[in-house]
């Protein structure tokens, strides 16, 4: 678990983790545009749980991930956090009283970012390889982006982009390997199933024996 958390929180592993999945730059434009409108919108659902006086669930998520933010890239970070206040103060102040506007822009979201996966990138998502890492470095992968488009600490964007053209290369030879593990197998499992395949129990016909059923005259 330990291990795990260090991970979430380590700059290079979260971003070079959901940067594998969202390698080419149409995919990354749909996410700039769609991830903070799928973090405000649950903001508006968020602010719906109470917690303790005035305060509610999204101020603890928001609290949270510009805490997160700011230990993995302090200036980024730092930079990020009264966006992410802004879209806080959206979601639970503005949104929260249109509800049905907010489901319909929040399954908006997920839906132009699952034709960026299926029909730009390729990929399955991270989020079906890790929900929480994938949601939490989603946030902070757009604002990145961003920043790095604007010439952001260009070493870094150099060595992150390295480490995730790394990834990609060993997640293509992994699932290499397994279409070929699948086509090997394939004749295999067809020729257990011949093998094993019930005889029909319908009988074969019956030869008739000699002089059976032919009229004998004496």
């Amino acid at each position: 678990m330990l291990a795990y958390l260090e991970n979430y929180f380590d700059l290079r592993k979260s971003f070079v983790f959901y940067g594998a999945y969202h390698h080419k730059w149409p995919n990354q434009m749909i996410h700039v545009i769609f991830v903070p409108v799928i973090f405000t919108t649950a903001m508006s659902f968020l602010a719906r749980v109470p917690i303790a006086g005035c305060v509610n669930l999204s101020h603890i998520v928001t609290a949270f991930y510009a805490a997160s933010f700011i230990k993995m890239e302090p200036s980024a970070g730092t930079l990020y956090t009264p966006m992410i206040a802004v879209m806080e103060y959206l979601g639970s102040r503005v949104l929260i009283r249109h509800v049905p506007s907010s489901i319909g822009i929040h399954v908006l979201g997920w839906a132009a970012q699952i034709v960026g996966h299926k029909f730009i990138e390729g990929r399955q998502p991270a989020f079906m390889e890790d929900p929480l890492q994938a949601i939490h470095a989603a946030v902070f992968f757009v604002w990145l982006e961003v920043l790095f488009f604007l010439g952001y600490r260009p070493s870094m964007k150099a060595e992150l982009e390295k480490m995730i053209e790394e990834r990609i290369a060993t997640m293509n030879a992994v699932k290499k390997t397994e279409k070929a593990r699948c086509v090997e197998a394939a004749p295999k499992k067809a020729n257990a199933w011949k093998s094993t395949a019930p005889v029909s129990d319908i009988p074969a016909p019956r030869r008739a024996a000699k002089g059976e059923g032919s009229d004998v005259r004496n």
